[in-house]
């Protein structure tokens, strides 16, 4: 499913130097393509984000992960 969708541009994401970075945002997803690579991907804009930027932006619609408002979010940890 996300194989097919396109990257999203980093214009479009606002750096962060905190904690509200795509990683811990609600809408993040990952997964694999046939050939083991991992693909990131933000569900809300059905688009995948470019290597490196999970860690360091966070887009418009980023909101909190219900995982990190229960105390439980293992990508982050």
């Amino acid at each position: 499913m996300m194989e097919s969708w396109s990257i999203l541009s980093v214009s479009d994401l606002r750096l962060s130097r905190g904690s509200s970075v795509c990683i811990t945002c609600q809408h993040f997803r990952y997964g694999c393509d046939e050939q083991g690579r991992t693909l990131l991907a933000c569900e809300r804009q059905h688009q995948q984000l470019p290597q490196g930027t999970h860690l360091t932006h966070h887009c418009r619609q980023w909101a909190p992960s219900w995982h990190h408002q229960v105390g439980w979010a293992p990508e982050v940890a």
